[in-house]
């Protein structure tokens, strides 16, 4: 947890982490440390990376919108010929039919693949922090504002060309063994406030030049801007977006300071 500014025009700043064990200790909001709960609570509005419809149906649709292909495309011929086996035993093991995946988008039959895995590694997206502050600030009747759209989180992935997307797409399956191990790991240096290693964590080839640039580098940049406009504004916000984003030569954190703008860790 970071702050900006001081007396009406603050902005705190805390580093979430979108998918944790639903049945562990640190299920639920234990993870809310008084400190935390104290700034929450006196901050006036909770700003969060996405606020999710109220219908799923919306989601379902942007998906199929912006997702699904023309005409099916077999997911083995986008794979490298090494991969195609474990492709193949992937879904015979997660209970998906051969094919299941062909009328996906590269980007989308990855992105369900890492669905599936997080929640077979025990971790749920329900419980995520940023779930739990957002209904926190409904119990609260606080207002809530998003940073982004569904739809344009999606589009960084829609966009990319093929080659980027299919990488994603192997990176994947061939790291579908060790994904179990990787998340709890990661969940383990959320807990511990230790950001350099969630971003290490976060560091791997599954990420391409571009994608990276897509979802850290240009979207930190334009959460820079954000917060430096809103601090000319009275009022204090807690906002509350990936930990990720938090290091790094690159980060948010590292942006704002290049501006001339005192971030304080307090926690």
């Amino acid at each position: 947890m970071w702050q900006i500014g001081t007396g009406k025009r603050q902005i705190t700043l805390y580093g979430t982490i979108h998918a944790l064990p639903s049945k562990a200790s640190m299920g639920g909001t234990d993870w809310l440390t008084p400190q935390a709960a104290a700034a929450f609570r006196n901050a006036r509005t909770l700003v969060v990376e996405v606020v999710p419809s109220a219908d799923p149906g919306d989601m379902r649709s942007v998906l199929m919108d912006l997702g699904r292909l023309p005409t099916p495309v077999p997911l083995a011929s986008r794979l490298p010929a090494e991969l195609q086996p474990k492709a193949d035993a992937l879904l015979k093991a997660v209970g998906l039919q051969p094919g299941a995946l062909d009328g996906m988008k590269s980007w989308l039959a990855a992105i369900s693949l890492v669905q599936i895995a997080v929640k077979r590694s025990g971790l749920d997206p329900s419980a995520g922090v940023d779930v739990a502050l957002m209904a926190r600030a409904r119990a609260a009747g606080k207002p809530m504002q998003a940073m982004e759209t569904a739809r344009g989180q999606l589009a960084l992935f829609d966009t990319l060309p093929e080659a980027d997307q299919r990488l994603l797409l192997a990176s994947a399956i061939a790291d579908a063994g060790q994904s179990a191990e990787q998340m709890k790991g990661l969940v383990a240096a959320w807990a511990a406030g230790d950001v350099e290693r969630i971003l290490t964590d976060f560091d791997d080839g599954s990420l391409s030049p571009e994608l990276e640039k897509r979802l850290f580098r240009d979207r930190n940049t334009a959460w820079a801007d954000w917060v430096q406009k809103a601090l000319k504004r009275p009022g204090r916000k807690f906002m509350a977006v990936g930990a990720a984003h938090m290091a790094g030569p690159h980060s948010l954190i590292a942006l704002l300071k290049a501006r001339g703008i005192q971030v304080r860790r307090v926690q």
